[in-house]
């Protein structure tokens, strides 16, 4: 860890000492566009008053040129000021994140809280102080949509999750690439903009500009023009009037369709800038040389042929676009009649529209694609000593030594676990505060990063592939006039039936039924303890009912475990390390005293 936050301070050195060099070139730069104009513009005047008029005008063009050259120097100086900024941005936000100063974060993914979801809510996936606010580097639409689905919709084999793992490595050793991909997308776009407007703008087509005959004539008609000007001016065989007829006639032509031509350049005008964020992206993605299997699939999606990749194709848009904001230019309005400059740019536009436009989506997707991968990877590269699970399915659902939850940072408190095949269902006794859900929490969250591709945070780790099911933030739902309890059954019917249609089920069940009477609880968890472990499901439920552990005797597949406080001058302590067997304290009075309340 130690390394790891020496590299991104010493980083963050290098570009900071980088800013003050180049807010230094930027300064002198500006000085000498001032005192080359003031020089220069004082010569000219001077030479040309002492009537040296070649000497002026030689002067002024010099004087000119080296202004011109200063502004393009200056506005490159910006621009570099501008990544370092962000790379800057990026070391100070790394080093906060080791800090344990993640939780201030700006973007937590609030939005993507799905209290539906079989395991999110309760796991901390989204909002504040989530796993989503702590690895999250994305910058775009797509790179937050696609952070979102990995979190949420797990891979499904162990090929798939071992194909994963290799480019996350991969890109964790590549660090100076991920942050100048980041980088990127800060300095390109403000605001994340959803592209399906983009999307379908592309795939949009307009008939009429793709037919044979109406680019043939717009591409004859401007030759005869331009033909018989040229016969007007050299020769007395072609009369002014026909000149003026054929003039008439493109301008009648150009009038032809133009509210819907309009509509298509605004369009291009309008999404120019959103592409151009993106182009940059792509380019990064294309020049760089990946060795893992995954990042050269997705490389290759960005490719159309051999000669053809989706950079080459957006610079050929944006090379339509020049064209078509030439059309602007007042003067520019008798070329676009000689030469019917509109439909040259339509017809242009369209076929790559046809060739481009398809490909789009899936081009924008494998930026989405690296953003989250890049996220995920940022983990491996800030814990070296956190291991890549092993999926398998032996005789251990989970095997874990030193598991800890890999958001509580110094607070963590790391355990043993073990759950088998024999014994697949753990009961979790303690008294309050003493670690069970946030031991149901560590062990959920540590298989959905195994589930990704991602290191969990242990010295060793292995699990089976399962389906990840929590029911432990149950709460009243007045708009649905939904109770606690009520919640707490959804959830369990959710289960249930995951269950009965043979999928392989782990579930975190905290607390089962407390929003009912004490004999109701009890009798209700028997029931649903003994029914999901005949079913085949494995898991861990966390309960205060220490009559419910007398089923380790009379159930093979229930195994007891417990957290366990002291009491250190007169103070309740914890050390949130689990044991087997069951919990011999309660603290439930102790609280109750320290609340005021007189126990006789």
């Amino acid at each position: 860890m130690t390394s790891v936050y020496n590299d991104y301070v010493n980083r963050l050195k290098t570009y900071n000492n980088l800013i003050n060099d180049q807010n230094k070139s930027i300064k002198v730069i500006a000085y000498l566009r001032l005192l080359t104009l003031i020089i220069g513009l004082s010569v000219t005047l001077y030479t040309f008053i002492i009537k040296s008029y070649y000497i002026s005008i030689e002067v002024f063009i010099f004087q000119l040129l080296i202004f011109i050259y200063l502004i393009i120097k200056h506005d490159k100086e910006i621009k570099k000021r501008k990544y370092s900024i962000a790379l800057k941005d990026i070391n100070e936000k790394a080093i906060k994140k080791l800090d344990g100063q993640w939780k201030s974060f700006e973007d937590d993914g609030s939005e993507f809280k799905n209290e539906e979801h079989s395991y999110s809510n309760d796991l901390d996936i989204f909002g504040k102080g989530s796993l989503f606010q702590w690895i999250n580097s994305s910058k775009t639409f797509m790179g937050r949509q696609n952070l979102k689905s990995r979190l949420t919709n797990p891979l499904k084999t162990s090929l798939d999750i071992t194909k994963i793992q290799q480019s996350l490595q991969e890109l964790a050793t590549e660090l100076e690439w991920r942050q100048m991909f980041e980088a990127e997308g800060m300095i390109s776009s403000n605001e994340c903009i959803n592209p399906e407007e983009l999307y379908k703008w592309s795939k949009d087509r307009n008939e009429l500009y793709t037919k044979t005959w109406l680019i043939l004539l717009v591409r004859l008609l401007p030759c005869i023009t331009l033909i018989l000007i040229i016969l007007a001016y050299f020769t007395s065989l072609v009369n002014f009037k026909l000149l003026c007829f054929m003039s008439f006639a493109q301008l009648a032509i150009l009038f032809i369709g133009l509210k819907k031509r309009s509509a298509t350049f605004n369009a291009i005008y309008r999404y120019k800038n959103s592409i151009n964020i993106y182009y940059k992206l792509l380019n990064l993605i294309i020049e760089k040389d990946f060795k893992s299997d995954y990042l050269k699939e997705l490389k290759n999606n960005l490719v159309i042929s051999k000669k053809d990749d989706a950079v080459k194709a957006i610079e050929k848009l944006a090379n339509i676009y020049d064209k078509i904001c030439e059309r602007n230019n007042a003067i520019f309005m008798i070329v676009n009649v000689l030469l019917l400059w509109d439909y040259q740019c339509i017809i242009l536009f369209e076929k790559w529209r046809i060739k481009s436009g398809k490909n789009l989506k899936k081009w924008f997707d494998v930026i989405g694609e690296f953003e989250a991968l890049n996220s995920i990877s940022n983990i491996i590269y800030d814990n070296p000593k956190w291991v890549m699970p092993s999926i398998s399915d032996n005789n251990y659902i989970i095997k874990a030594e030193t598991l800890g939850h890999p958001l509580l940072g110094e607070k963590m408190v790391c355990n043993n676990i073990a759950i088998d095949k024999t014994k697949n269902i753990l009961l979790i006794t303690g008294s309050n505060m003493s670690g069970k859900s946030t031991f149901l929490r560590t062990i959920g969250i540590n298989l959905i990063l195994s589930y990704i591709g991602a290191p969990v945070c242990a010295k060793k780790f292995e699990c089976s592939l399962m389906q990840v099911f929590t029911c432990m933030r149950t709460s009243d739902n007045l708009e649905n006039n939904i109770s606690s309890f009520y919640a707490e059954i959804l959830r369990i019917k959710m289960i249930v039936e995951e269950i009965q249609e043979n999928k392989k089920v782990f579930f975190l069940l905290d607390e089962l039924f407390k929003g009912t009477n004490s004999i109701d609880r009890h009798d209700g968890a028997i029931a649903l303890i003994r029914q999901l472990g005949d079913e085949g499901a494995s898991g861990l439920i966390s309960t205060h009912d220490l009559e419910l552990c007398d089923l380790q005797y009379n159930y093979s597949k229930i195994k007891n475990y417990h957290f366990k406080e002291y009491y250190l001058n007169n103070k309740l302590k914890f050390d949130y390390k689990i044991r087997e067997g069951v919990s011999t304290t309660r603290n439930a009075i102790h609280l109750i005293k320290l609340a005021g309340i007189r126990i006789k």
